[in-house]
């Protein structure tokens, strides 16, 4: 089977001696190899994980290492045909860019390839869990972003993937989560019943941000959840009450809201 090439690029800070800090570039390594390692699995089998798990019958591997830049070669490579994606490299490197995109807060940035824009808008609520589940390995990864390194790019062989800087630190770097239960009014856009995961239009935040049940959340209000997305689709009664906890990034913007309770209104 093919091998997709990937680059990690450290920028070297201007002014100073060559090189970066060791220490908080093995940190981001470690960030970056967590995220990349969560994706293949997503990839390869459509299994998202909460952490970098073994992978079976494929691997990620460090290429040799090269002189004048901090260049982390990458070499992602599976024994069989993934069971969830098409092997192409196209729709491999698509794949890998938009849910890291997803993940640091690039709105801008859009699936390129049909079969990756079809599975973002069939399945939107699998990156927005991959997002969640990467939150702490992507803050891992911009330690040295968060030092002296003034930004990180990951490349595929002669082009560039995604930037990784000051701004996508700050997103993947939430706020301390509230407490304060707080009373926003909407309706359900997505629903998976299986992993409880949905994705909500707020009324007082004017956009559609994930949302995800509580631990607290009581299992027979989630027919509210279903009864609101089969009003959004077929454009009747949808509007709920929902009660939960709304967590921020570092730029003070919602991402996601952790659901404790739902009424009819």
């Amino acid at each position: 089977m093919p091998d997709f090439g990937l680059k990690l690029r450290f920028v070297e800070p201007k002014g100073g001696t060559p090189g970066i800090g060791f220490y908080d570039a093995a940190t981001s390594l470690q960030g970056f190899a967590q995220a990349i390692q969560i994706i293949l699995r997503a990839y390869y089998c459509d299994e998202v994980v909460d952490r970098a798990m073994p992978l079976k019958r494929a691997s990620l591997k460090m290429g040799s290492p090269r002189r004048g830049s901090v260049i982390v070669d990458l070499d992602a490579h599976f024994d069989d045909t993934p069971t969830a994606s098409p092997i192409g490299s196209d729709v491999f490197y698509d794949f890998v860019r938009y849910a890291l995109a997803k993940a640091t807060g690039q709105a801008e940035i859009t699936p390129i390839t049909p079969y990756v824009t079809r599975r973002a808008d069939d399945q939107e609520l699998i990156f927005d869990q991959l997002a969640e589940v990467m939150e702490g390995s992507l803050q891992r990864a911009h330690r040295s972003i968060n030092h002296d390194v003034p930004k990180v790019t990951l490349e595929r062989p002669r082009s560039s993937l995604i930037e990784f800087n000051k701004e996508t630190s700050a997103w993947v770097n939430t706020r301390e989560e509230n407490p304060e239960i707080k009373r926003f009014t909407g309706n359900i856009t997505r629903y998976n019943s299986k992993t409880g995961n949905a994705r909500a239009y707020i009324k007082q935040l004017g956009k559609i941000i994930p949302v995800r049940q509580a631990d607290t959340f009581i299992p027979a209000k989630r027919g509210l959840l279903t009864w609101s997305l089969h009003g959004d689709t077929i454009s009747t009664k949808k509007e709920l009450e929902f009660f939960g906890r709304q967590i921020e990034s570092a730029r003070e913007e919602p991402k996601r809201l952790i659901l404790t309770d739902v009424n009819q209104l």
